[in-house]
């Protein structure tokens, strides 16, 4: 059952990142204001990891499953991971991608692309608090990516299966 937290994941991620995220920068007019702001990595990063990194992780741990039928898993790290790297990239997304972004995108409405990009608007602390706010989502996704390659490796070793 480990795999399916990972699809749901998918189905989640798919949703938001790919679908509202998307569409909230793909229309014509959003993408002559908003193209190669914040925006972009914010759809970027949940679209891409949230939906096919969800998916091969999710393969993967079935594929892992099947190999070995006999054995049965501890699944706390499994769900330690799959929770870390979900909430770590929510975190990062509405801590810190998602608020640069829309600052941006009323930036660039009212006084363009350049200024939008600039360091004038980007320099000023409030601005650099959100871009560091980033690192709070980055080290909890960091540990689930953590948590998953030892239990990946502990598969091989043996400190991931139940005695």
């Amino acid at each position: 059952m480990d795999w399916i937290y990972f699809g749901n994941g998918y189905f989640i991620w798919n949703l938001l990142g790919a679908g509202i995220f998307g569409f909230v920068i793909n229309p014509p007019i959003a993408l002559y204001y908003m193209q190669g702001l914040n925006t972009t990595p914010l759809h970027g990063h949940t679209a891409m990891f949230g939906v096919y990194g969800m998916l091969g992780m999710g393969l993967m741990l079935f594929v892992l499953r099947d190999m070995d039928l006999k054995s049965e898993w501890k699944e706390k790290p499994i769900r330690i991971a799959f929770w870390s790297l979900n909430i770590g990239l929510l975190l990062m997304a509405l801590l810190s991608l998602l608020p640069v972004g829309l600052a941006q995108t009323v930036a660039s409405v009212k006084h363009g692309l350049w200024y939008a990009r600039s360091a004038e608007f980007l320099g000023p602390p409030a601005m650099e608090t959100l871009r560091w706010l980033r690192a709070i989502g980055d080290t909890v996704f960091a540990v689930g990516a953590v948590y998953l390659a030892w239990f990946i490796f502990g598969l091989k070793g043996g400190w991931a299966i139940k005695e």
